[in-house]
C-alpha cells in the first residue's frame, strides 16, 4: 500500500505550469462563489475611487478590491420612465415614455489588469413633439426647427451604447489603458413634415499614469467622432407646402421650404459630421484617508453640414473649442466618506456658412465656392460645487448619505444674417438636495428610501435685435419663431422648484453571490409665471428592476 500511494502522488508532483494555473484559477473562482458578498451596492464600491471618475483608462488599475468577493462587481437592469407635462426643453415631447436596460462591470482580472465596460439600450416614443430636428440639438452648431406648431407629432428614438476600457500596470508604477465607446440611434417624427435621423457616437482614448508614493499622474488622448445624417420626407398631400428655420440661434435665421436643393431638400440624406480631438492631464495625491485629484481637458472641434461634390452642396462649416476642469477633494475611512466635487467647463462654437454658384456647362453641373460666411457665435460656461457626506458605511453600503448641489450656467450667443443680428444672453443657477436611509436586515434585505428637493431660477435677455449697418433698400429682414424663441427662454430661466422620492428593495439570491432588486421613483417639477410652455409642471414615474452579482 506504501508504493501504491507514492506511485499516486508521482503525477501531481510532474503537473505542467498550464495545468497547475488552471487549478489555481478554478480554486479561485470556487471560493469567490463559496463566500457570500461583502457589497451590497455597485455604486457604493466604486464611491471611494476617485480615479475611475477621470476619461483615462490606465486609472483602472488604481481599484483595489478589499476581497475576492469585489474582484468582479457587476450590476443589470430594465425598467420604463414615463414624463408628462410641458415643463420640458422644447423639441422633447409633453407625454413621453422610455424602456431601458443596461450592464455595467469591472473586473481586476490580475494583479496587473482591471477591465470596465457597459452596455445601454433605450427606445423612447411620445407624442406632440415638434421642434429642432436633431437627436441632440445642445451639441449642434446651428439647428434646424419647424415652423408651425400644428405639425407637432408622435415621435421615437432608439439609441444602443457600447462601452469597453482595459487597463494595465507596466513597470515600477507605470501603467497604460486604452477605450472605446460606440453609440448609435434611430430617430423619427411621424407626422409630416417627418425626417428619419441615423446618430452615430465613437470615443476613443489612450493614456497612461504614473504612481511615486502618493502622488499620481496621468495624461490621455481624446477623439470622438459624431456623424448624423437626416433624411426629409413628405407622405401626405403632395400640394402641402411645409417651411423649416434654419436657425442660427434664438430662434432667428432664415425661412426654408422642404424639398429642393437646400438645407431640408428631400431629394438625398444630409449629412452631419463632428470631429474633436483633445488631451486631458491629471494630477492625483493620497495620504491616509485623505485623497486629492485634479483633471484638465481641452477639445478642438470641427465639422461640416452637408457634402462637397459635383452633385452634392455643403452648406455649412464650423470650429470651436472646449475646456473642462474638475477636482475631487475626499476623506474616506471604513465607516464615512466625505468627498467635494468642483466642475467647471467653458464651451464655444462658431458656425460659417458657404457660399457658392451652382454652374452648368454642356450638360455638366459643377459647384464653385467662395468665402465662408459668419452666422453664428456661441459660448457656455458650467460651474458646479458638490458636497457628498456618507456615515455609517457597513458591507460597503452607508446607512445614511446627503448631498448638496449648487450650480451655474451662462450662455451668450450672436446669431447674424449681416447686416442683421441678434444677441442672447442667460444665465440660471441651481440648487439641489438629497438625502437617502438604507436599512440592512437580519435576513441580509435592505430598504432603501431616498429624497430630493430642489429648486432654480434664472434670467438675462431673450433677445437684443440690431444692425450692424443701415440695411440697404429692398434687403429681406431675417426669419424668426417668437414662440419657440419664448419657449426655449423660459425653459433656460423660469424659476421652479422640484422634489422626488424613490424606494428600492434588495434580497440576496444563490448564496449571495447574485441580489436581485426592485427601485420605484417619482418626481414632480413645477414652474412659476410661465406663459409659453403651455403649463409649467411635470410628473415623471420610474420602474426598474435590476440585479447585482
Amino acid at each position: 500500500m506504501m508504493n501504491d500511494s507514492i506511485n499516486m502522488a508521482r503525477p501531481r508532483q510532474h503537473l505542467g505550469p498550464t495545468v497547475r494555473a488552471l487549478v489555481t484559477t478554478v480554486a479561485v473562482v470556487a471560493s469567490m462563489m463559496v463566500h457570500a458578498q461583502s457589497w451590497l451596492d455597485y455604486d457604493q464600491v466604486l464611491s471611494p475611487h476617485s480615479w475611475l471618475r477621470t476619461s483615462n483608462a490606465a486609472a483602472l488599475t488604481t481599484y483595489h478590491p478589499t476581497d475576492s468577493s469585489q474582484r468582479l462587481l457587476a450590476e443589470g437592469q430594465v425598467g420604463i420612465t414615463t414624463g408628462q407635462g410641458h415643463l420640458t426643453a422644447p423639441n422633447q415631447s409633453p407625454h413621453s415614455w422610455q424602456a431601458l436596460a443596461h450592464v455595467r462591470s469591472i473586473y481586476r482580472m490580475s494583479k496587473r489588469v482591471v477591465a470596465r465596460g457597459s452596455m445601454v439600450y433605450n427606445n423612447g416614443w411620445g407624442s406632440q413633439a415638434g421642434g429642432s430636428i436633431w437627436v441632440q440639438p445642445d451639441e449642434m452648431p446651428f439647428d434646424i426647427t419647424e415652423t408651425a406648431d400644428s405639425t407637432r407629432g408622435n415621435i421615437g428614438l432608439e439609441r444602443y451604447k457600447l462601452q469597453g476600457e482595459i487597463g494595465v500596470t507596466t513597470w515600477r508604477g507605470l501603467s497604460m489603458g486604452a477605450s472605446i465607446g460606440y453609440e448609435t440611434a434611430t430617430y423619427a417624427k411621424k407626422k409630416d413634415p417627418r425626417h428619419t435621423n441615423q446618430h452615430m457616437r465613437l470615443d476613443a482614448s489612450a493614456g497612461t499614469t504614473w504612481q511615486t508614493g502618493g502622488l499620481t499622474l496621468g495624461a490621455n488622448y481624446l477623439l470622438r467622432r459624431t456623424t448624423e445624417g437626416v433624411q426629409f420626407r413628405n407622405y401626405g398631400r403632395t400640394d402641402q407646402v411645409y417651411h423649416y428655420l434654419i436657425d442660427q440661434g434664438a430662434a432667428f435665421g432664415r425661412n426654408e421650404q422642404s424639398g429642393g436643393r437646400g438645407y431640408v431638400g428631400t431629394d438625398y440624406e444630409r449629412p452631419y459630421l463632428d470631429m474633436r480631438h483633445g488631451i486631458a492631464l491629471q494630477a492625483g495625491y493620497a495620504h491616509g484617508p485623505w485623497s486629492a485629484v485634479v483633471e484638465w481637458q481641452w477639445l478642438h472641434r470641427h465639422g461640416h453640414y452637408g457634402l462637397e461634390s459635383p452633385a452634392r452642396l455643403d452648406f455649412n462649416r464650423h470650429n470651436g473649442n472646449e475646456w473642462h476642469l474638475c477636482s475631487w477633494w475626499q476623506h474616506a475611512s471604513a465607516s464615512s466618506i466625505h468627498r467635494v466635487t468642483a466642475s467647471w467647463s467653458h464651451q464655444q462654437i462658431s458656425d460659417f456658412e458657404r457660399t457658392y454658384r451652382i454652374i452648368s456647362e454642356d450638360g455638366i453641373t459643377d459647384t464653385e465656392y467662395y468665402d465662408d460666411r459668419l452666422l453664428g457665435e456661441r459660448e457656455q460656461d458650467d460651474l458646479a460645487l458638490t458636497y457628498n457626506l456618507q456615515w455609517g458605511i457597513h458591507r460597503q453600503l452607508a446607512t445614511w448619505q446627503a448631498q448638496a448641489t449648487i450650480g451655474h450656467q451662462r450662455r451668450d450667443l450672436t446669431a447674424s444674417l449681416y447686416p442683421y443680428y441678434r444677441q442672447q444672453q442667460t444665465h440660471s443657477t441651481h440648487i439641489t438636495l438629497t438625502g437617502e436611509r438604507n436599512w440592512l436586515r437580519d435576513n441580509d434585505h435592505t430598504w432603501s428610501v431616498r429624497l430630493q428637493a430642489g429648486w432654480a431660477t434664472g434670467g438675462g435677455t431673450a433677445a437684443k435685435d440690431g444692425t450692424y449697418t443701415t440695411p440697404s433698400d429692398g434687403s429681406t429682414a431675417p426669419a424668426e419663431h417668437l414662440l419657440l424663441l419664448m419657449r426655449q427662454y423660459e425653459w433656460l430661466t423660469a424659476t421652479r422648484l422640484h422634489g422626488s422620492v424613490g424606494l428600492r428593495w434588495s434580497m440576496p439570491l444563490a448564496n449571495h453571490r447574485l441580489r436581485t432588486y426592485v427601485d420605484v421613483q417619482y418626481g414632480y417639477a413645477h414652474a412659476f409665471d410661465i406663459h409659453y410652455l403651455d403649463n409649467g409642471h411635470r410628473h415623471t414615474a420610474t420602474l426598474a428592476i435590476g440585479c447585482h452579482f
